[in-house]
Protein backbone atom coordinates (compact mmCIF):
# COMPACT_ATOMS: atom_id res chain seq x y z
CA UNK A 1 0.00 0.00 0.00
CA UNK A 2 1.45 3.63 -0.98
CA UNK A 3 0.99 5.94 1.72
CA UNK A 4 0.90 9.81 1.37
CA UNK A 5 2.59 12.30 3.92
CA UNK A 6 2.09 16.06 4.41
CA UNK A 7 5.65 17.80 4.30
CA UNK A 8 6.15 20.18 6.50
CA UNK A 9 6.20 23.79 5.57
CA UNK A 10 9.55 25.28 4.42
CA UNK A 11 11.25 27.40 6.62
CA UNK A 12 12.79 29.39 3.47
CA UNK A 13 10.72 30.98 0.57
CA UNK A 14 10.60 28.65 -2.25
CA UNK A 15 13.53 29.60 -4.92
CA UNK A 16 11.80 30.73 -7.28
CA UNK A 17 9.96 33.15 -5.62
CA UNK A 18 13.07 34.50 -3.82
CA UNK A 19 15.48 34.50 -7.64
CA UNK A 20 14.21 37.47 -8.77
CA UNK A 21 13.45 39.67 -5.77
CA UNK A 22 17.53 38.71 -4.51
CA UNK A 23 18.65 39.83 -7.99
CA UNK A 24 17.42 43.20 -8.23
CA UNK A 25 18.23 43.51 -4.81
CA UNK A 26 22.05 42.49 -5.47
CA UNK A 27 21.84 45.04 -8.42
CA UNK A 28 20.83 47.59 -6.46
CA UNK A 29 23.72 47.18 -3.88
CA UNK A 30 26.29 46.65 -6.58
CA UNK A 31 24.90 49.65 -8.51
CA UNK A 32 25.02 51.78 -5.40
CA UNK A 33 28.68 51.10 -4.61
CA UNK A 34 30.12 51.11 -8.34
CA UNK A 35 28.28 54.46 -9.73
CA UNK A 36 27.93 56.62 -6.28
CA UNK A 37 28.06 59.06 -6.81
CA UNK A 38 25.68 59.15 -9.49
CA UNK A 39 25.85 62.09 -11.87
CA UNK A 40 22.51 64.43 -12.04
CA UNK A 41 20.95 63.29 -14.62
CA UNK A 42 21.03 59.67 -14.11
CA UNK A 43 19.94 60.68 -10.90
CA UNK A 44 17.02 62.66 -12.02
CA UNK A 45 16.44 59.39 -14.31
CA UNK A 46 16.18 57.30 -11.28
CA UNK A 47 13.59 60.09 -9.68
CA UNK A 48 11.32 59.76 -12.58
CA UNK A 49 11.40 56.04 -12.69
CA UNK A 50 10.32 55.72 -9.38
CA UNK A 51 7.34 57.90 -9.85
CA UNK A 52 6.69 56.60 -13.01
CA UNK A 53 6.89 52.80 -11.48
CA UNK A 54 4.59 54.08 -8.60
CA UNK A 55 1.93 55.09 -10.95
CA UNK A 56 1.94 51.94 -13.02
CA UNK A 57 1.91 49.76 -9.54
CA UNK A 58 -1.68 51.89 -8.54
CA UNK A 59 -2.80 51.79 -11.74
CA UNK A 60 -2.78 47.65 -12.23
CA UNK A 61 -4.11 47.23 -8.40
CA UNK A 62 -7.10 49.73 -9.25
CA UNK A 63 -7.48 47.72 -12.34
CA UNK A 64 -7.35 44.32 -10.39
CA UNK A 65 -8.89 45.83 -7.53
CA UNK A 66 -6.88 44.16 -4.73
CA UNK A 67 -5.61 46.11 -1.59
CA UNK A 68 -1.89 44.39 -0.95
CA UNK A 69 0.39 45.83 -1.35
CA UNK A 70 -1.52 49.34 -2.40
CA UNK A 71 -1.04 51.20 1.19
CA UNK A 72 2.65 49.42 1.38
CA UNK A 73 3.45 51.56 -1.89
CA UNK A 74 1.32 54.55 -0.52
CA UNK A 75 3.92 54.41 2.62
CA UNK A 76 6.99 53.79 0.23
CA UNK A 77 6.09 56.92 -1.77
CA UNK A 78 5.25 59.42 1.15
CA UNK A 79 8.52 58.56 2.71
CA UNK A 80 9.90 59.48 -0.41
CA UNK A 81 8.58 62.19 -0.73
CA UNK A 82 9.37 63.60 1.86
CA UNK A 83 12.78 62.49 2.99
CA UNK A 84 13.78 64.76 -0.11
CA UNK A 85 11.52 67.41 1.17
CA UNK A 86 13.34 67.38 4.52
CA UNK A 87 16.44 66.97 2.97
CA UNK A 88 16.34 69.98 1.05
CA UNK A 89 14.60 72.23 3.71
CA UNK A 90 17.23 71.33 6.50
CA UNK A 91 20.19 70.84 4.54
CA UNK A 92 22.95 68.65 5.89
CA UNK A 93 21.58 68.86 9.73
CA UNK A 94 18.29 67.22 8.49
CA UNK A 95 19.17 63.87 10.50
CA UNK A 96 18.75 65.94 13.60
CA UNK A 97 15.43 67.71 12.47
CA UNK A 98 12.24 66.30 14.21
CA UNK A 99 10.75 65.72 10.96
CA UNK A 100 12.99 63.29 10.05
CA UNK A 101 13.00 61.47 12.96
CA UNK A 102 9.50 61.45 12.99
CA UNK A 103 9.84 60.21 9.71
CA UNK A 104 12.31 57.48 10.52
CA UNK A 105 9.99 56.25 13.25
CA UNK A 106 6.56 56.09 11.22
CA UNK A 107 7.69 54.48 7.98
CA UNK A 108 8.92 50.85 9.58
CA UNK A 109 5.71 50.78 11.25
CA UNK A 110 3.19 51.34 8.85
CA UNK A 111 5.25 49.01 6.36
CA UNK A 112 5.02 46.36 9.09
CA UNK A 113 1.03 46.91 9.27
CA UNK A 114 0.48 47.13 6.04
CA UNK A 115 3.01 44.18 5.55
CA UNK A 116 0.68 41.90 7.63
CA UNK A 117 -2.60 43.45 6.00
CA UNK A 118 -5.07 40.34 4.43
CA UNK A 119 -6.03 40.81 1.16
CA UNK A 120 -9.35 42.24 0.25
CA UNK A 121 -10.21 44.51 -2.61
CA UNK A 122 -9.02 48.22 -2.79
CA UNK A 123 -11.95 49.44 -3.97
CA UNK A 124 -13.99 49.30 -0.43
CA UNK A 125 -15.52 51.94 2.33
CA UNK A 126 -12.81 50.49 4.88
CA UNK A 127 -9.96 51.58 3.11
CA UNK A 128 -11.14 55.05 2.93
CA UNK A 129 -10.05 54.85 6.95
CA UNK A 130 -7.33 53.34 6.59
CA UNK A 131 -6.29 56.07 3.82
CA UNK A 132 -7.26 58.73 6.17
CA UNK A 133 -5.16 57.18 9.26
CA UNK A 134 -2.01 57.05 7.23
CA UNK A 135 -2.89 60.66 6.35
CA UNK A 136 -3.40 61.67 10.22
CA UNK A 137 -0.22 59.54 11.54
CA UNK A 138 1.98 62.58 9.54
CA UNK A 139 -0.34 65.42 10.43
CA UNK A 140 0.00 64.50 13.89
CA UNK A 141 4.25 64.05 13.22
CA UNK A 142 3.87 67.48 11.85
CA UNK A 143 2.12 69.06 14.88
CA UNK A 144 4.66 67.00 17.10
CA UNK A 145 7.42 68.45 14.92
CA UNK A 146 6.67 71.91 15.10
CA UNK A 147 6.17 71.82 18.87
CA UNK A 148 9.93 70.02 19.18
CA UNK A 149 8.85 66.86 20.37
CA UNK A 150 10.75 63.85 18.40
CA UNK A 151 10.81 60.06 18.92
CA UNK A 152 14.31 59.80 19.25
CA UNK A 153 17.06 57.30 21.13
CA UNK A 154 20.44 57.21 20.80
CA UNK A 155 22.38 54.45 22.65
CA UNK A 156 25.87 55.62 20.32
CA UNK A 157 26.91 57.50 18.08
CA UNK A 158 25.84 57.06 15.01
CA UNK A 159 27.00 59.77 12.77
CA UNK A 160 28.50 57.08 10.19
CA UNK A 161 24.24 56.02 9.40
CA UNK A 162 21.11 58.12 8.64
CA UNK A 163 18.87 55.97 11.14
CA UNK A 164 18.92 56.68 15.02
CA UNK A 165 18.78 53.54 17.69
CA UNK A 166 15.66 53.68 18.08
CA UNK A 167 15.05 53.70 14.02
CA UNK A 168 17.53 51.24 13.49
CA UNK A 169 15.30 49.02 16.48
CA UNK A 170 12.30 49.49 14.17
CA UNK A 171 13.82 48.59 11.09
CA UNK A 172 15.65 45.70 12.07
CA UNK A 173 12.06 44.37 14.15
CA UNK A 174 10.45 45.10 10.40
CA UNK A 175 13.08 43.04 8.67
CA UNK A 176 12.87 40.33 10.91
CA UNK A 177 8.96 40.01 11.07
CA UNK A 178 8.88 40.23 7.09
CA UNK A 179 11.75 37.35 6.68
CA UNK A 180 9.53 35.08 9.05
CA UNK A 181 6.00 35.71 7.59
CA UNK A 182 7.81 35.51 3.98
CA UNK A 183 9.58 32.13 5.00
CA UNK A 184 6.20 30.88 5.80
CA UNK A 185 4.28 31.63 3.02
CA UNK A 186 6.63 31.12 0.22
CA UNK A 187 5.19 33.73 -2.00
CA UNK A 188 6.35 35.83 -4.86
CA UNK A 189 4.47 38.84 -3.17
CA UNK A 190 5.95 38.35 0.67
CA UNK A 191 9.26 37.71 -0.37
CA UNK A 192 9.08 40.57 -2.96
CA UNK A 193 7.81 42.66 -0.44
CA UNK A 194 11.00 41.64 1.93
CA UNK A 195 13.65 43.09 0.11
CA UNK A 196 11.86 45.87 -0.92
CA UNK A 197 11.82 46.40 3.06
CA UNK A 198 15.27 45.74 3.00
CA UNK A 199 16.03 48.44 0.26
CA UNK A 200 14.31 50.96 1.95
CA UNK A 201 15.94 50.37 5.03
CA UNK A 202 18.98 50.93 3.37
CA UNK A 203 17.50 54.07 1.32
CA UNK A 204 17.36 55.44 5.24
CA UNK A 205 20.66 53.89 6.22
CA UNK A 206 22.62 55.94 3.74
CA UNK A 207 19.75 58.61 3.82
CA UNK A 208 23.06 61.21 3.53
CA UNK A 209 24.34 60.67 0.40
CA UNK A 210 21.74 61.37 -2.72
CA UNK A 211 22.30 58.26 -4.88
CA UNK A 212 21.12 56.04 -1.90
CA UNK A 213 17.76 57.21 -1.71
CA UNK A 214 17.12 57.35 -5.47
CA UNK A 215 18.68 53.66 -6.08
CA UNK A 216 17.18 51.65 -3.26
CA UNK A 217 13.78 53.34 -3.23
CA UNK A 218 13.58 52.93 -7.30
CA UNK A 219 14.50 49.27 -7.06
CA UNK A 220 12.33 49.12 -3.70
CA UNK A 221 10.02 49.56 -6.17
CA UNK A 222 10.56 47.95 -8.95
CA UNK A 223 10.65 44.93 -7.13
CA UNK A 224 7.09 45.40 -5.75
CA UNK A 225 5.73 45.83 -9.20
CA UNK A 226 7.38 42.50 -10.79
CA UNK A 227 6.01 41.15 -7.44
CA UNK A 228 2.26 42.74 -8.56
CA UNK A 229 2.53 41.19 -12.05
CA UNK A 230 3.71 38.15 -11.24
CA UNK A 231 1.80 37.44 -8.24
CA UNK A 232 -1.49 38.56 -10.23
CA UNK A 233 -0.53 35.97 -13.37
CA UNK A 234 0.23 33.45 -11.14
CA UNK A 235 -3.00 33.77 -9.12
CA UNK A 236 -5.08 33.83 -12.27
CA UNK A 237 -3.45 30.80 -13.92
CA UNK A 238 -2.95 28.77 -10.91
CA UNK A 239 -4.67 27.38 -8.04
CA UNK A 240 -2.77 28.77 -4.89
CA UNK A 241 -3.56 25.14 -2.77
CA UNK A 242 -2.85 22.83 -4.92
CA UNK A 243 -0.40 24.43 -7.40
CA UNK A 244 -2.98 23.60 -10.34
CA UNK A 245 -3.89 24.97 -13.45
CA UNK A 246 -7.05 27.26 -11.91
CA UNK A 247 -10.78 27.64 -12.99
CA UNK A 248 -9.83 30.80 -14.76
CA UNK A 249 -7.13 29.30 -16.82
CA UNK A 250 -9.52 26.38 -17.97
CA UNK A 251 -12.00 29.12 -19.23
CA UNK A 252 -9.05 31.14 -21.10
CA UNK A 253 -7.82 27.96 -22.69
CA UNK A 254 -11.01 26.55 -23.77
CA UNK A 255 -10.97 27.60 -27.14
CA UNK A 256 -7.62 26.61 -28.09
CA UNK A 257 -8.32 22.87 -27.41
CA UNK A 258 -8.30 20.66 -30.33
CA UNK A 259 -10.80 19.49 -32.60
CA UNK A 260 -11.10 16.07 -30.87
CA UNK A 261 -11.01 15.98 -27.20
CA UNK A 262 -12.71 14.46 -23.75
CA UNK A 263 -13.08 16.24 -20.54
CA UNK A 264 -13.09 14.09 -17.64
CA UNK A 265 -14.00 15.44 -14.18
CA UNK A 266 -12.73 13.71 -10.26
CA UNK A 267 -14.96 14.46 -7.44
CA UNK A 268 -13.77 13.98 -3.95
CA UNK A 269 -16.02 11.61 -2.73
CA UNK A 270 -17.96 13.16 1.48
CA UNK A 271 -16.05 16.68 0.73
CA UNK A 272 -17.70 18.52 2.70
CA UNK A 273 -17.86 15.71 5.39
CA UNK A 274 -14.04 16.17 5.53
CA UNK A 275 -14.32 20.05 6.61
CA UNK A 276 -16.58 18.78 9.42
CA UNK A 277 -14.45 16.52 10.56
CA UNK A 278 -10.60 17.39 9.91
CA UNK A 279 -11.65 21.30 10.05
CA UNK A 280 -10.52 23.44 6.73
CA UNK A 281 -6.84 22.99 7.42
CA UNK A 282 -7.59 18.83 7.45
CA UNK A 283 -9.53 19.41 4.22
CA UNK A 284 -7.20 21.27 2.47
CA UNK A 285 -4.27 19.25 2.91
CA UNK A 286 -6.53 15.91 1.83
CA UNK A 287 -7.10 18.23 -1.08
CA UNK A 288 -3.44 18.79 -1.82
CA UNK A 289 -2.36 15.30 -1.45
CA UNK A 290 -5.33 14.03 -3.72
CA UNK A 291 -4.12 16.46 -6.18
CA UNK A 292 -0.42 15.89 -5.88
CA UNK A 293 -1.78 11.61 -6.64
CA UNK A 294 -3.91 12.84 -9.44
CA UNK A 295 -0.70 14.60 -11.14
CA UNK A 296 1.55 11.85 -10.09
CA UNK A 297 -0.90 9.38 -12.25
CA UNK A 298 -1.99 11.74 -15.19
CA UNK A 299 1.35 13.51 -15.81
CA UNK A 300 0.67 13.48 -19.97
CA UNK A 301 -2.32 15.96 -19.61
CA UNK A 302 -3.49 19.32 -18.13
CA UNK A 303 -5.50 19.07 -14.83
CA UNK A 304 -7.41 21.89 -13.55
CA UNK A 305 -8.85 22.24 -10.07
CA UNK A 306 -12.45 23.40 -11.40
CA UNK A 307 -13.94 23.97 -7.77
CA UNK A 308 -12.98 23.35 -4.53
CA UNK A 309 -13.98 19.56 -4.83
CA UNK A 310 -13.69 18.79 -8.46
CA UNK A 311 -10.73 18.67 -10.50
CA UNK A 312 -11.42 18.54 -14.35
CA UNK A 313 -8.73 16.85 -17.21
CA UNK A 314 -8.66 17.40 -20.77
CA UNK A 315 -7.95 14.34 -22.64
CA UNK A 316 -6.54 15.37 -25.60
CA UNK A 317 -7.26 13.64 -28.91
CA UNK A 318 -9.01 11.00 -26.98
CA UNK A 319 -12.11 9.35 -26.98
CA UNK A 320 -14.26 8.90 -24.18
CA UNK A 321 -13.37 4.81 -23.41
CA UNK A 322 -9.68 6.07 -23.61
CA UNK A 323 -10.78 8.71 -21.30
CA UNK A 324 -12.47 6.20 -19.32
CA UNK A 325 -9.36 4.10 -18.63
CA UNK A 326 -7.16 6.90 -17.50
CA UNK A 327 -9.82 7.76 -15.17
CA UNK A 328 -10.17 4.36 -13.69
CA UNK A 329 -6.19 4.39 -13.18
CA UNK A 330 -7.03 7.50 -11.10
CA UNK A 331 -9.60 6.61 -9.26
CA UNK A 332 -8.04 3.09 -8.31
CA UNK A 333 -4.72 5.15 -7.48
CA UNK A 334 -6.32 7.07 -4.75
CA UNK A 335 -8.69 4.28 -3.59
CA UNK A 336 -5.54 2.21 -2.89
CA UNK A 337 -3.49 4.64 -1.03
CA UNK A 338 -2.82 5.45 2.76
CA UNK A 339 -2.94 9.53 3.74
CA UNK A 340 -1.39 10.71 6.37
CA UNK A 341 -3.11 13.46 8.64
CA UNK A 342 -0.95 15.52 10.65
CA UNK A 343 -0.16 13.81 13.80
CA UNK A 344 -2.68 10.87 13.50
CA UNK A 345 -0.75 7.39 13.69
CA UNK A 346 -3.99 5.86 11.95
CA UNK A 347 -4.33 6.27 7.92
CA UNK A 348 -7.10 7.70 6.15
CA UNK A 349 -8.71 6.22 3.15
CA UNK A 350 -9.81 8.59 0.74
CA UNK A 351 -12.08 7.80 -2.71
CA UNK A 352 -13.43 9.99 -5.95
CA UNK A 353 -16.14 9.70 -7.86
CA UNK A 354 -15.22 10.35 -11.73
CA UNK A 355 -16.75 11.18 -15.04
CA UNK A 356 -16.29 11.34 -18.44
CA UNK A 357 -17.23 13.11 -21.85
CA UNK A 358 -16.44 13.48 -25.40
CA UNK A 359 -16.65 16.13 -27.89
CA UNK A 360 -19.60 15.92 -30.25
CA UNK A 361 -19.78 18.12 -33.68
CA UNK A 362 -23.03 19.63 -31.91
CA UNK A 363 -21.46 20.64 -29.20
CA UNK A 364 -20.74 24.65 -29.34
CA UNK A 365 -17.89 24.99 -26.56
CA UNK A 366 -16.18 23.20 -23.99
CA UNK A 367 -18.92 23.76 -21.32
CA UNK A 368 -21.33 22.31 -23.12
CA UNK A 369 -19.19 18.71 -22.89
CA UNK A 370 -18.63 19.47 -19.25
CA UNK A 371 -21.86 19.90 -18.40
CA UNK A 372 -22.30 16.15 -19.82
CA UNK A 373 -19.88 14.95 -17.49
CA UNK A 374 -21.36 16.50 -14.71
CA UNK A 375 -24.72 15.23 -15.09
CA UNK A 376 -23.18 11.48 -15.18
CA UNK A 377 -21.73 12.01 -12.61
CA UNK A 378 -24.53 13.36 -10.62
CA UNK A 379 -26.38 10.40 -11.93
CA UNK A 380 -23.79 8.15 -10.36
CA UNK A 381 -23.82 10.11 -7.14
CA UNK A 382 -27.55 9.11 -6.39
CA UNK A 383 -26.56 5.56 -6.67
CA UNK A 384 -22.92 5.43 -4.98
CA UNK A 385 -19.35 6.43 -4.88
CA UNK A 386 -15.97 5.34 -5.82
CA UNK A 387 -16.94 4.69 -9.18
CA UNK A 388 -16.10 5.83 -12.82
CA UNK A 389 -19.31 6.58 -15.54
CA UNK A 390 -19.45 7.68 -18.96
CA UNK A 391 -21.79 10.39 -20.37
Amino acid sequence: MLKLNISPEKILPLLKNTLLPALLFGAAVIGFYAANPLAENGLLTLHSLFYVLCFTSFLILLYFDTRKPAFFILTTLLGYILINYIKKNSGESFQTSAEYLHLCFFVPINLIVFYFLPEGKLLQKDNVWLLLSVFAQFTIAEKLSHAGIAPSLNLAETSFSGLNTLSLILFALMIIAFFVRSSLSGSIGETALLFAGFEIFLGFYYAFLPSAITIFFSAAMLTILIAIITDIYHTTYTDVLTGLSSRKAFVINAPKFPLKYSVGIVCIDDYDKLGQVFGRSGQNALTKMIANRITETEFENQVYRYTSDEFVIIFKKEDKNEGFDRLEKIRRAIASAEFMLGRRKKPLKLTVSCAVSEKKRSDANTFEVLVRAHKALQKTYKFTQNVTSKA
